[in-house]
């Protein structure tokens, strides 16, 4: 290794005015967040509605065409059906019995103990699409199939989002101590604890990547996809999340808050080990999937919503794929409990 290897890169002013920006857009970004992830219910559930809707204005938006605005309806559409899929799936059958007792009873959190992908919602989204490719003439085939995809790959992370941030109260209203108030400290709190869980393991694999890339970068990964990340980037951000999550997760478990309860805690240590291990990794590659696209149609950024940062799909990212992989990841292990005893 030559010596030069581990001396810290030299900041230009322009790098020293970037980073400056992204954490005071980070820091406001969590003041503004934070109180509605951890209120969850339908704080959270709007929170995801809002990033639904600017999502898939980004996607349709990236190729910088014009577009019949029809074509944003229809996105959209698909889009909020994807994501709430659950709520629309289950309701049907929760108020067929006595609509009056299941009014008083629903919560939130109930329509989301299981993924739902309806084929239904999937065949017609792709049915609207090809025909807005009939109607709008500057909209092809190949806009399409990228919109669909797009579309499908971020919803899916999104109400994966919604099932890891409401699967824990699920869990809880299984034991006999839950209380029956709508608001109460576990929904409207410590079940965020797995949420903010994930969004560590995600989050730190970006800013240890970014920071150890910045300062100790000189091996380039993918220069195609995305110039400036470095394999030294990726190898601090990976060990960093692993430590933060890791760490964050165990701690509450030692105080007896797991992260969701007889299943993420001390007694399961070895699950958390595992998606601890699975988050930087699979966020990293959420962060390329989107690169592609981004270099695909020759732009820097989805958005400029978020200074610093872009757009909405460039700071969740890598959060769909990890959201995702965590959500599969836990109904697996349901799935696997259930068939051992």
């Amino acid at each position: 290794m030559k010596n030069n290897e581990l001396t810290p890169n030299e900041l230009s002013n322009e790098t020293k005015a970037s980073m400056k920006t992204r954490i005071i857009s980070a820091v406001v970004g969590i003041l503004l967040v934070i109180p509605l992830i951890f209120l969850g219910d339908f704080f959270f559930f709007a929170l995801v509605g809002f990033a639904v809707v600017v999502g898939t204005y980004e996607i349709v938006h990236c190729a910088k065409k014009k577009y019949n605005p029809a074509l944003y309806i229809v996105a959209i559409v698909l889009a909020l059906m994807l994501t709430y899929w659950p709520i629309i799936f289950t309701l049907p059958n929760f108020f067929g019995q006595n609509a009056e007792l299941a009014a008083s009873n629903w919560r939130l959190y109930s329509a989301f103990y299981r993924l739902y992908l309806s084929i239904a919602v999937v065949a017609l989204g792709a049915f609207g699409l090809f025909v807005m490719v009939i109607i709008d003439k500057g909209f092809t085939v190949r806009d399409a199939c990228f919109m669909f995809t797009m579309i499908l790959i971020t919803m899916l992370g999104l109400q994966s989002a919604l099932y890891v941030r409401y699967i824990p109260s699920v869990f809880y209203h299984n034991q006999p101590t839950a209380t029956n108030a709508y608001f109460n400290w576990y929904d409207n709190a410590e079940s965020a604890l797995l949420i903010v869980y994930v969004f560590i393991g995600t989050f730190m694999t970006d800013a240890g990547a970014y920071f150890v890339g910045v300062f100790f970068g000189k091996h380039k990964m993918n220069p195609r996809v995305s110039p400036k990340k470095t394999w030294e980037g990726f190898a601090g951000g990976v060990i960093i999340s692993i430590i933060f999550s890791l760490g964050f997760a165990l701690i509450l478990c030692a105080f007896k808050h797991p992260l969701i309860i007889g299943l993420l805690d001390l007694e399961h240590w070895y699950l958390i080990l595992i998606l601890s291990s699975i988050i930087p990794l699979v966020s990293v590659l959420g962060d390329f999937v989107f690169s592609c696209a981004k270099r695909h149609f020759d732009i820097k950024d989805f958005g400029n919503l978020i200074p610093g940062h872009g757009g909405i799909l460039d700071r969740i990212d890598s959060v769909i794929f990890s959201m995702i992989t965590t959500a599969v990841f836990l109904e697996l292990v349901q799935y696997w409990m259930e068939f051992v005893h």
